[in-house]
């Protein structure tokens, strides 16, 4: 066994969302499990920045414990690609020959795969997909190998289908099938990132969706994960519904990307939100889900906190980051000074956590705050208003001046949703947030 160099990674409280540090951006995840853990394939947005970068970076849990996750490094960059030097799209890994290989798309439209010995990289050797001698085109690759035939699915708006030979990097002639789903009027909704699984008899498309309830069943935001459902890998599919939607982890959330699987018994989807009020900076979120595996039927399962962690207490809530919505225009933000503050925080904005188990009693809830006018914070448990502070503005709020605010606040013995709103006669942003604690109230002598 090869002894890990890597260190694990810290952070405020392990395994919530997003469950790897703030600073790092990987969306369009994929998870994988091998050598009993699961690795995480993702694109790599860089702060601030559009779409992805040029490299990837592996990361990688325990089967066992999912909150504690490793960084690997750079797993692949464009200067391994002969052929081009673009962007690095989402990528796929598969495990085949004793060899793990990584699938991965540039934002030219052309797609390759690298090969390792690890599955954490560094993989090199890379080489094009072909079909009938010639370079294919598209976006988000998805691997499947299903007895003995390993499947691979690409493309933006209609998803193409094929089967790889043993060369791993060509496509077998006469195995293509297009418009497996599509956004064509009527049909799935289908925007991009396809990932193929199978779950019990079925097989199982999980991707990016523009589906509408009405006619003609497109045109909405891809924020949505939807999946399909086929008796073969080819389809016909169905689609039956949404995994999960991002929507309102952002103002200007655009896009979701991820997949589904089962781990220790237990079923995850994993995918992304955007964050900095854009849609980028994207940063990997996970999700547990309920699985029908006799019929493939996936119950939606809503945005949280929680992550990888089952019970959400009140000293979890640390920062807002690891809020699950946003509201009113806010968003959280990064500053070149390692803060990861809530910010563009106005009159009737705020954002919030899923349901937090409380024991009744009195609680104080701590926020390091910024204030540039004078305002009023509310804080909700569920739809009932808890508590709240006037908020003073700072001597010197260009500077970033914070300063501690305590606000007391009674809970009954139950989860809640946690809310923290703002109250404000200025239609202009009031406050900063960057971060928060809640503790029990002291008892009165």
């Amino acid at each position: 066994m090869n002894k890990r160099e890597d260190s694990p990674i810290i952070n405020q409280v392990p395994g919530l969302n997003p469950f790897l540090p703030f600073d790092t951006y990987i969306p369009d995840g994929e998870p994988k499990v091998f050598e009993g853990r699961v690795f995480l394939y993702g694109s790599f947005d860089i702060f601030n920045g559009g779409y992805c970068s040029r490299e990837y970076h592996a990361y990688s849990a325990p089967v066992g414990d999912l909150t504690q996750w490793t960084d690997h490094g750079v797993s692949f960059t464009s200067d391994e690609v002969p052929w081009s030097d673009e962007m690095l799209y989402a990528p796929d890994a598969l495990f085949h020959g004793g060899k793990y290989y990584l699938y991965f798309c540039l934002s030219d439209g052309s797609e390759g795969v690298a090969e390792s010995d690890r599955p954490e990289g560094p993989f090199k050797n890379a080489k094009r997909i072909t079909l009938d001698g010639e370079p294919i085109s598209g976006i988000d690759p998805s691997v499947l190998e299903d007895n003995g035939r390993i499947y691979y699915t690409w493309g933006q708006f209609h998803l193409m289908m094929g089967e790889l030979n043993d060369d791993m990097c060509s496509l077998k002639t006469g195995s293509i099938h297009s418009s497996v789903i599509s956004n064509d009027e009527g049909c799935e909704g289908f925007h991009e990132g396809s990932s193929l699984r199978k779950i019990g008899d079925k097989y199982c498309l999980i991707y990016a969706s523009e589906y509408t309830p009405e006619y003609p069943n497109k045109g909405g935001r891809p924020t949505k994960l939807d999946y399909a459902v086929a008796d073969s890998p080819f389809g016909p599919y169905e689609r039956r519904g949404t995994v999960t939607d991002n929507y309102g982890c952002d103002p200007e959330s655009w896009n979701n990307h991820g997949s589904v699987i089962k781990i220790g018994g237990e079923w995850y989807v994993f995918c992304h939100a955007s964050s900095n009020n854009t849609r980028f900076s994207r940063r990997a979120r996970a999700e547990r889900l309920e699985v029908n595996e006799k019929d493939c039927i996936i119950t939606q399962a809503v945005p949280s906190t929680n992550g990888f962690v089952k019970e959400l207490l009140p000293e979890h809530i640390k920062s807002p980051v690891n809020a699950c919505g946003f509201f009113g225009g806010a968003y959280v933000t990064q500053t070149a000074d390692g803060r990861f503050p809530a910010v563009n925080l106005k009159n009737d904005s705020g954002f919030g956590f899923s349901p937090v188990s409380f024991e009744a009693g009195e609680y104080v809830l701590n926020l390091e705050i910024s204030a540039i006018a004078e305002a009023e914070i509310i804080i909700s448990l569920g739809d009932k208003t808890s508590g709240s502070a006037k908020i003073k503005k700072c001597e010197s709020p260009d500077a970033d001046e914070y300063f501690s605010l305590p606000i007391p606040f009674k809970a009954e013995t139950g989860a809640y949703a946690l809310g923290i709103k703002i109250r404000s006669r200025c239609s202009d942003p009031v406050c900063k947030i960057n971060r928060l604690s809640i503790e029990r109230a002291a008892k009165s002598e």
